[in-house]
């Protein structure tokens, strides 16, 4: 009697929980999360389940099977647990590492930590584990509507699945969160899996857009499409001299504006500019439709189709997607807000998308779950890729099962890949007459030890306790002598090799990934 009391207590405590996520998303911690289930074989239930619901979604909907969860310290039973995905869930080579979704209200009325549902993320296309975490901050950190993660080691049934990153779910308590308690009853719309809805002009009936992909996930048993509709008939279709002042009231244009600037420098191809999708449309209490952005873990990459040229060719104004993204042309079409989007693209390389900003944040993370991706038994990439994914290029070739495709990817290092992307900027702004520059290109001069020096020289890092730099030394003719690759430096100075070179004058610079040179004259004796 006593447990149960204790467990009934304990549920009483989460439901009526005021926090909203903050235990659960606190992501400067590596949490636990155990799923218990009596079926007999979980993996192929949950398994044919999903493909099931792949080949009829309609005569097989989606179906959560019942479990207990242990998140950290807190038990809940009477929970449902799912696969999920798309991709993430095709690849041959998951094993058991599935995808899934988490409903903690499925059989009873509860929530852990104020949340109904969460998402459970495995790092598909990602050998940095880092590009769901990195992406969401960014918007965040811009102020706009996005999702929260968190990471966590998953066990299931006593087997150590792996690691996965937690993902918030885009639902009436994402809004309620995000927007207010009075504003968060508006019909939500997101694409679906696989779908790519370029918001063209279908007719009045939703069947069309539905049969494309798009899904209303609240206030379902209404099924009143009529506000979007609507929308897609007047970014369409409508020409009068007033559309902008039209489209203000309509949509978010701004906020949209900035999504797009981020989606952009961190090569989110996988969204309504890219693929046409992994967005959620929001129909505000206040008449304005809201632009929610998912799915960010196709992002700081390259791919290539069958060997073909790389998806990620275009421009930093998307004009290659005028004629099949309606919403962009219209809004491109208008001279005021493409300086405006590019005024936020300059605006972001020079604060949030930044080492300066994010160094120590990714350095952080990463170090995390270094030890729980060591020993994840169903890993996707190699922890080696793991360990030099924030410094150097990976390479990978993809094969997806039930398809004759194969994606070949290329995995930038995540550091010299915010670097190449903010001078990618740069050099886009240039091209559209729009003054843009890398702020912070100070010259500065680097305290250098022992100098005169003979097979090595140490140089001291900054202050900052981060430091991601290249070296290069010239000779007395201006001549590149000697050139290192740009790399972590750890320390308070890091030492630069001179054996073979002559004896002479030198001159030594340290170029950071902020753009700022270091210059020493040094002497090899």
């Amino acid at each position: 009697m006593k447990n149960v009391i204790g467990s009934f207590l304990l549920f009483i405590s989460i439901s009526s929980s005021a926090q909203t996520g903050d235990l659960v998303f606190n992501d400067s911690v590596l949490h636990t999360l155990f799923i218990e289930t009596d079926l007999p074989d979980w993996f192929e239930t949950l398994e044919n389940d999903f493909n099931s619901n792949l080949a009829d979604p309609i005569a097989n909907p989606e179906i959560y099977r019942k479990c207990k969860i242990t998140w950290d310290s807190i038990v809940l039973i009477d929970c449902g647990f799912r696969e999920k995905g798309n991709a993430s869930n095709s690849l041959a080579n998951f094993g058991k590492k599935k995808p899934f979704k988490i409903s903690f209200d499925e059989f009873l009325n509860q929530k852990l930590d104020g949340l109904k549902k969460i998402n459970l993320n495995n790092f598909t296309n990602d050998p940095s584990l880092v590009h769901d975490v990195i992406s969401f901050k960014l918007f965040r950190d811009a102020g706009l509507v996005a999702s929260r993660t968190s990471y966590t080691k998953l066990w299931i049934n006593g087997e150590y699945i792996g690691l996965y990153v937690v993902i918030e779910n885009v639902d009436k308590t994402f809004l309620k969160f995000n927007y207010g308690s009075t504003q968060n009853d508006g019909n939500l719309y997101k694409t679906d899996r696989g779908a790519s809805v370029p918001l063209t002009w279908l007719g009045t009936e939703s069947s069309g857009y539905k049969g494309q992909g798009l899904k209303l996930t609240t206030n379902e048993s209404m099924d009143n499409w009529s506000t979007l509709i609507g929308f897609i008939d007047f970014i369409n279709n409508d020409h009068s001299t007033d559309f902008k002042q039209q489209l203000e009231n309509k949509f978010d244009v701004h906020n949209y504006l900035k999504i797009l600037a981020i989606e952009k420098s961190i090569r989110s191809w996988d969204s309504y500019w890219g693929g046409g999708n992994n967005y959620f449309l929001y129909e505000h209490p206040d008449g304005k439709i809201k632009w929610i952005p998912w799915d960010m873990n196709e992002t700081f990459q390259d791919i290539k189709l069958l060997s073909e040229t790389s998806l990620l060719t275009g421009y930093l104004v998307p004009a290659n997607k005028y004629d099949e993204r309606p919403l962009l042309k219209r809004i491109f079409e208008i001279e005021e807000y493409k300086n405006e989007y590019l005024n936020y693209v300059c605006d972001l390389i020079n604060t949030n998308y930044t080492l300066d900003h994010l160094g120590d944040y990714i350095l952080d993370r990463h170090n995390l779950i270094d030890e729980a991706y060591k020993i994840d038994p169903y890993r996707y990439n190699s922890y080696e890729s793991f360990k030099n994914s924030l410094t150097e290029d990976n390479n990978d070739e993809v094969s997806l099962t039930h398809s004759g495709f194969v994606l070949r990817i290329n995995y930038p290092g995540i550091y010299p890949f915010i670097q190449s992307q903010r001078e990618w900027a740069v050099e886009q702004m240039n091209g559209w007459d729009h003054e843009c520059s890398i702020q912070d290109n100070s010259i500065y001069g680097l305290f250098v030890f022992p100098n005169p020096a003979a097979n090595y020289i140490n140089i001291s890092n900054d202050a900052s306790g981060f430091e991601y730099a290249q070296f290069r030394l010239y000779d007395f003719m201006g001549r590149l002598y000697r050139e290192t690759k740009y790399e972590l430096l750890p320390g308070d100075y890091y030492t630069l090799q001179l054996e073979g070179v002559p004896s002479g004058i030198y001159l030594l610079t340290k170029n950071s990934a902020d753009g700022r040179i270091g210059r020493a004259k040094i002497i090899v004796k």
